[in-house]
C-alpha cells in the first residue's frame, strides 16, 4: 500500500461517523422557567458543573450527581481555568464572580463589580476573565476584563451602549462580543493580545440578516468565530480578521440553533437546535455532518452545550421545565 493510500485511510477513520457513541441522560433534580432563562455549563476538575438559578449542580464526568454550590444569586455564564483546578460564576443577582474550587466545591472569592451590573457572559485567556454585562432593556451593555492574579481584581470595561449583556467568547488573542438581544445582531471583534483591547471591526447584522445571537465559539487560535442566530438556521463560520463569512454548517432549516460548540482541537462543531431536534456535529474543516440525535428529553437549553475531549454535555429542558444532563460519549473520533 503506498504511503499515500494509508493517509487517505487515516483520514476516512478520523472523520467517519462514530458507530460507538451513546448517550446518558441524568435529572439533575432542579426546574429553570422557560423563556427566562439562558444556561451554562463548564466541565473542569473531572466534574460537569451546570448553572441553575440559584445554585451550581455539579456532576462527575458520567453524568452523576456530585453534589451542588447554594446560596448564589442568578447564576449565569461559567467558565473554567485551563488546569481545571476553579470554576468562575457571573451571579446576575448580585453583581459579583464566584471563583469556585473544583476539587472542594467551596467559593474562594467574590469579585464585586461596582458600576458594571447583571454579568451574565464568561470567558477566560490566561489569567485575564473577561465578563459580559448589562441588564436588560437599559442599553449599558459592554465588557470588562479583570486581572484574576490581583488580590481585588478591579474592572476594566469596554462600554458598548448594547440593549443588555453580551455573550462574549476569547481565546488566541482574540474577542468576540455578540448581541443577545435585538435584530439584527451584530458581532464585535477585539484584539486583546495587548494589555488593553483593540477594536477590530463588526460583522454588521443588517448585510447577513442576523437575529438574536444564542451562542459563540472561537477556535483556540481565535481565528474563527461560529455563530448560533435565531437566523438563519445555520451556524456560520466568520475569520476574525477579514470578518467575513468563510463557511455554513447544517441543514436543518426546520430548527432554531441554540447552542454552538468546538471541540478542544478544534477539528469539530456541535450544534443544539430548538424543540426536540437535538443534536448535529460537523466537521469542522469541510462542513460535512458526522453525527446526529435528537433529543432524549425536552428541548435544548440556549447556550448549554460543551465538549469534554470526546464527549459532548447539553443542557435539556423536559416537562414541568425539569432541567436534564444529557452526555454523549465518544460523539468524536478522536
Amino acid at each position: 500500500m503506498t504511503i499515500l493510500a494509508v493517509a487517505a485511510g487515516l483520514i476516512a477513520t478520523t472523520l467517519a461517523t462514530p458507530a460507538s457513541a451513546t448517550g446518558t441522560t441524568t435529572d439533575l433534580g432542579v426546574s429553570l422557567s422557560l423563556g427566562l432563562y439562558t444556561g451554562d455549563l463548564a466541565v473542569a476538575g473531572g466534574k460537569v458543573f451546570v448553572s441553575a438559578g440559584d445554585r451550581i449542580v455539579v456532576t462527575d464526568a458520567q453524568g452523576d450527581p456530585a453534589g451542588s454550590i447554594t446560596g448564589l444569586s442568578s447564576v449565569y455564564g461559567l467558565a473554567a481555568s485551563a488546569d481545571g483546578a476553579s470554576v468562575y460564576a457571573a451571579l446576575a443577582g448580585s453583581n459579583q464572580v464566584a471563583e469556585i474550587d473544583t476539587a472542594t466545591l467551596d467559593v474562594e472569592r467574590r469579585i464585586d463589580l461596582p458600576g458594571h451590573p447583571c454579568p451574565t457572559s464568561l470567558a477566560l485567556t490566561g489569567e485575564r476573565l473577561w465578563v459580559g454585562y448589562g441588564c436588560f432593556d437599559e442599553f449599558q451593555g459592554g465588557f470588562l476584563a479583570l486581572d484574576l492574579t490581583a488580590a481585588s481584581p478591579a474592572p476594566v470595561a469596554v462600554g458598548l451602549g448594547l440593549h443588555s449583556a453580551p455573550k462574549v467568547v476569547a481565546a488566541g488573542g482574540t474577542l468576540v462580543a455578540g448581541a443577545v438581544t435585538g435584530v439584527p445582531a451584530d458581532l464585535i471583534v477585539y484584539d486583546i493580545s495587548g494589555p488593553t483591547p483593540t477594536w477590530r471591526g463588526t460583522i454588521d447584522g443588517v448585510t447577513h440578516d442576523q437575529s438574536e445571537v444564542k451562542d459563540l465559539a472561537l477556535t483556540s487560535d481565535g481565528a474563527r468565530v461560529i455563530s448560533a442566530f435565531d437566523t438563519p438556521h445555520k451556524y456560520d463560520a466568520w475569520d476574525t480578521t477579514t470578518l467575513s463569512l468563510v463557511r455554513r454548517y447544517g441543514q436543518r432549516h426546520e430548527a432554531f440553533p441554540t447552542g454552538v460548540a468546538i471541540s478542544p482541537d478544534d477539528a469539530y462543531v456541535a450544534g443544539g437546535h430548538d424543540w426536540n431536534y437535538g443534536v448535529s456535529v460537523y466537521d469542522a474543516a469541510t462542513g460535512a455532518a458526522v453525527f446526529s440525535a435528537d433529543n432524549p428529553a425536552g428541548t435544548f437549553v440556549t447556550g448549554g452545550i460543551a465538549f469534554s475531549g470526546t464527549d459532548l454535555y447539553a443542557l435539556l429542558r423536559g416537562d414541568g421545565d425539569q432541567l436534564y444532563l444529557w452526555r454523549i460519549k465518544d460523539v468524536v473520533q478522536p
